[in-house]
């Protein structure tokens, strides 16, 4: 019953149903739904990937993107990135492509990064502009970003994205557009 009432107040409060199943996640620490009238463009970047290439959200035009910011010295941030390397890994044929934008030098970020095994974009916001240009206000803050570049969601906190409830939410979210 509690899922329903809250799965009932996020679409009577203008969410969709990734935003009320993300808000009844005990381990979201805040979920901003945003109704379809309300999609704001996702700010463009300019950030180096590890190999040294420029890339911007235009680089992934016509993808969903999940854009999670993070910080190797974030203790929450650590745990959740294995769950993230394989929600981005389920959700890829469907066009999903999750990106971690690391607040560090590119050497820590390297390291952490060879030490998990992660194999998914990541990229270097060592001095911040891609984290204030999205008006983060702290870490991990993760943007569900849809093919238009339109802010789908927006997820304050970590969170375990191999949750059931996440991943049907997610599936549910990419299949309406």
């Amino acid at each position: 019953m509690k899922v329903l009432r809250t799965c009932l107040m996020g679409l009577l409060l203008g969410g969709g149903y990734f935003s009320s199943v993300m808000a009844e996640d005990p381990a979201v620490t805040h979920s901003v739904p945003q109704h379809a009238k309300e999609l704001k463009r996702a700010p463009d970047f300019l950030l180096n990937d590890l190999e040294g290439h420029s890339k911007s959200l235009d680089s992934y035009r016509g993808k969903w993107l999940l854009l999670h910011f993070w910080a190797t010295w974030c203790e929450p941030c650590r745990k959740e990135l294995p769950s993230l390397k394989q929600l981005g890994e389920r959700f890829k044929d469907q066009g999903l492509v999750v990106i971690a934008i690391a607040e560090d030098s590119k050497e820590a970020v390297e390291a952490f990064v060879k030490s998990l095994e992660l194999h998914l974009p990541v990229l270097i916001d060592q001095y911040g502009s891609a984290l204030r240009a999205y008006q983060i206000k702290g870490l991990p803050t993760t943007y569900l970003v849809n093919r238009t570049g339109q802010i789908e969601e927006i997820i304050v906190g970590s969170k375990d994205w191999k949750n059931p409830m996440v991943v049907q939410a997610l599936t549910k979210t990419l299949s309406r557009h």
